[in-house]
């Protein structure tokens, strides 16, 4: 049977035992320090490439090691937290982070700047690992919402650190002018690492602290677990399998998509509206911080829609900012008779939809829905796999789209986006019963 709305209303007591809450706190923070390592670095990573003669394919190539460390090693740490706890493994990631900032502090080319990347990759691998610790310590009705919490520091330190990478730019200016700190080589370009040296450590902290409540998933499991040679189990390791594969792929189109708004809609801004660098980021925080309100407020989304609805209207919304991209369809949506367009008014509704809206909101319910659907199984190696297949995502999907832009234009890139979002919308409105199923 299909969960109720009522008695999804009131499974939705999000209260936590009081020795459960400074863990949930430190692995929110680290959470964020993840993804902050990504967003502190945007205002002055171009500027260090390009001070080393490197160029925009150069500077694709180091944002890329990073998301390449991580697919690398989520899924092994996802299956080491398992077996053996959360505490060893986060413990080990911070320490790479220690380091990938050390080697980021003393970069001297565009190789060792790739290797920097690809140190925090391997330390900021741990997504998959964080958001098992919170599913499996939640009740399987409650992980929406809870994932929905960890998505919103995620996404805080993604979209909204790149003010705080400013901020030290403009420190690193003034400090690099003291001889005292002459052999720390402090600048406006390696004062950012320095700031996620002192947030890793803070985690580690944290991670050393008596309070923080560590358990093995596996020791669990071990007990709900029964051997059967009836047939049954390898039914149901098909279906398993088969809701795995699912839950990958809209990982993978959902991810895929804001990795091409990442990599052509600044470009768009900057290139046909004439905006500046600083000025776009400005737009994208702020559609950031909308993003994590709606994250914020999964709680209250939970007693109005299901998971199910909550990705169709998510996916629904971000085929719309994509089809907004596509200057024909804009001109005949937002352009007045004489087919005037407001050019700029098309592309903040187009990220404002994506960014604020769809893409937070239908994504973070595919995390849910993953968790959920996953049901009693160990979440460690499954997150992992999933991140992972996130971060290919991001990798895969930004490259192909900036082909497809240099090819046919960036237009052809947002229809196609378009399509195989409308696509998978279309598959989930008509299978949505079988959706809803897989998590009863």
């Amino acid at each position: 049977t299909i969960m109720s709305y009522d008695a999804i209303q009131g499974s939705l007591d999000v209260s936590l035992p009081r020795h459960q809450k400074p863990s949930f706190l430190a692995v929110g923070y680290m959470v964020l320090l993840g993804d902050t390592v990504r967003g502190i670095f945007f205002p002055t990573l171009w500027p260090l490439v390009s001070s080393f003669g490197g160029t925009r394919a150069a500077q694709g190539v180091v944002v890329a090691a990073f998301s390449m460390g991580r697919v690398l090693v989520s899924p092994s740490y996802g299956a080491y937290s398992t077996k053996h706890g959360y505490r060893k493994i986060l413990v080990f990631a911070h320490c790479l982070i220690c380091l990938g900032a050390l080697l980021y502090t003393r970069v001297w080319n565009v190789p060792s700047l790739v290797c920097a990347q690809l140190v925090l990759g391997f330390g900021c691998g741990t997504l998959g690992v964080t958001r098992a610790y919170f599913a499996e310590s939640v009740p399987r009705d409650q992980r929406t919402v809870w994932l929905g919490r960890v998505t919103a520091a995620q996404y805080c330190g993604l979209t909204c650190t790149s003010f705080l990478g400013s901020l030290l730019a403009r420190t690193g200016e003034r400090l690099e002018k003291d001889a005292s700190l002459a052999w720390l080589n402090i600048s406006p370009l390696t004062c950012s690492a320095y700031a996620v040296l002192l947030m890793a450590l803070v985690a580690l902290g944290l991670l050393q602290s008596p309070n923080f409540y560590d358990f093995v998933p596996a020791d669990r499991s071990t007990s709900s677990t029964v051997a059967r040679e009836d047939g049954v189990s390898t039914e149901d390791d098909r279906a398993h399998f088969r809701l795995v594969v699912v839950g990958l792929v809209l990982n993978i189109i959902t991810k895929g998509s804001i990795g091409c708004y990442e990599t052509l809609g600044v470009s768009y801004a900057q290139a046909n509206l004439k905006m500046d660098g600083p000025t776009v980021g400005y737009y994208v925080a702020a559609c950031g911080v909308l993003g994590v309100a709606f994250l914020l407020s999964f709680k209250q989304l939970g007693r109005l829609f299901d998971d199910v609805e909550l990705i169709l209207y998510g996916i629904g919304v971000m085929v719309l900012s994509c089809l907004l991209m596509v200057r024909k369809f804009s001109e005949d949506i937002v352009g007045d008779d004489d087919h005037d367009v407001d050019a700029f008014a098309a592309w903040l509704t187009a990220i404002v939809g994506m960014y604020g809206v769809g893409y937070p909101i239908g994504h973070t319910a595919v995390i849910g829905w993953f968790s959920k659907a996953m049901k009693s199984r160990p979440q460690g190696m499954l997150m992992g796999l999933f991140a992972s297949a996130g971060s290919v995502a991001r990798i895969v999907f930004p490259i192909c789209s900036g082909v497809a832009s240099d090819l046919w234009g960036p237009d052809v890139v947002f229809a196609c986006l378009a399509a195989l979002l409308g696509t998978t919308l279309v598959i989930l409105v008509v299978k949505r019963r079988a959706f809803r199923e897989a998590i009863a």
